[in-house]
């Protein structure tokens, strides 16, 4: 088989990606029912970059420089004591390694499991399992973040029920209800009947 060749000016431009040139995530700009509002998804995700997203995704991803069919890799970056509220992703495998600081993982439907990554510890989250991270080190560290196996959209996240009650609570039943018409559940740990409710 004859291998596909590409100048250093193309490799750069569809392969490289440059961390100085990052800018963080959107929250979901391209969708058409509008961005999240940026209080609300500051609540939900961590500041983050995208580095790889597939072309045709309806997740936040959009900032992501490469293109690439099937996961999503992008780096979090948090201060001492920043974290995520406790979420699952139905269909994907969540993988994390930290880069830099001390990472506290939760897991379990109220986070009663937990675990700590320093430099270069990786854990990789099974679907339909509830997690949640925190930098518990001194400084701003940073989390490498890889979602794969499956649909990478936002009708992929899933939290808990408190989350949605603390974002109606600070902004509102509309914030709420805008942030349910983009995809995002909050039903997380309900089995039934019951999760189709919320």
């Amino acid at each position: 088989m004859e291998s596909k060749h590409y100048t250093p000016e193309e490799m750069e431009e569809k392969c490289i990606v440059r961390f100085k040139k990052l800018n963080y995530m959107g929250a979901g700009e391209k969708r058409k029912e509008g961005p999240i509002p940026a209080g609300v998804y500051k609540m939900l995700a961590a500041p983050a970059f995208a580095i790889t997203a597939p072309e045709f995704d309806n997740g936040p991803w959009g900032e992501a420089r490469v293109k690439v069919p099937d996961y999503v890799n992008i780096i979090a970056e948090l201060p001492p004591g920043g974290g995520v509220p406790l979420h699952m992703h139905a269909k994907t495998i969540e993988t994390f390694m930290a880069l830099t600081g001390k990472w506290k993982l939760q897991w379990g439907d109220k986070g009663e499991y937990e675990t700590i990554l320093e430099p270069f510890d990786l854990f990789a989250v099974p679907a339909a399992v509830s997690r949640r991270f925190e930098n518990v080190g001194d400084e701003t560290a940073y989390l490498l973040v890889l979602i794969s196996g499956g649909t990478h959209d936002m009708d992929d996240l899933i939290y808990a029920p408190s989350v949605g009650d603390d974002i109606a609570a600070k902004f509102g039943a509309g914030a709420l209800e805008h942030v349910k018409k983009v995809g995002f559940q909050f039903t997380a740990g309900i089995s039934g009947k019951h999760a189709k409710m919320s």
